[in-house]
């Protein structure tokens, strides 16, 4: 997948990952574990040493430090073995994901940038070290990104009908 093409940044990390299929009653139809590769918050790169097909819906149960996360996802990409430099895997879009799972993925997902942020943030005011945890900052930046994809990258927060900021008296 060409990555002008991605709605979302990447960041390459390998995590355990559960792909299964649940089926009817307790059981599973299919089960496989396998590492991801990479991870956006709109999906992940499984590696894996067989492909399923794509438009197949798998859950991805994602082995993060805070515990597991199963998002329901779908395959959206195979990539056969010998193609590109990449190992062979498959693509995985998210498609369902609920709010404390979104929350996890948001926290989780720390660019480097978020780090140096964070870091820099830390040396400028050192008493905010332990408020401001790393999960808390890459949280915040992850929403702010999205607010200016979706709102525009100069637009300024809005507030409900009738409310005004207050301005700073000089």
């Amino acid at each position: 997948m060409a990555e002008e093409s991605r709605r979302y940044e990447r960041i390459d990390i390998a995590l355990p990952c559960r792909l299964f299929i649940p089926g009817t009653g307790r059981g599973l139809r299919f089960e496989a574990f396998t590492r991801t590769r990479n991870l956006g918050l709109g999906g992940v790169f499984a590696e894996a040493s067989f492909l399923l097909k794509e438009g197949l819906e798998v859950y991805a149960e994602l082995g993060l430090p805070t515990g597991p996360l199963a998002v329901r996802s779908r395959v959206s990409y195979a990539l056969p073995f010998g193609q590109r430099e990449w190992p062979t895997g498959m693509g995985l879009e998210f498609l369902d994901v609920d709010a404390r799972g979104r929350e996890t993925l948001l926290r989780y997902f720390t660019p480097a940038r978020y780090r140096a942020f964070q870091e820099d943030l830390v040396r400028e005011f050192p008493h905010l070290e332990g408020d401001l945890p790393l999960a808390d900052v890459s949280l915040v930046l992850n929403l702010w990104e999205e607010y200016k994809v979706r709102h525009g990258a100069a637009a300024e927060p809005s507030l409900p009908a009738g409310r005004k900021l207050a301005r700073p008296k000089r």
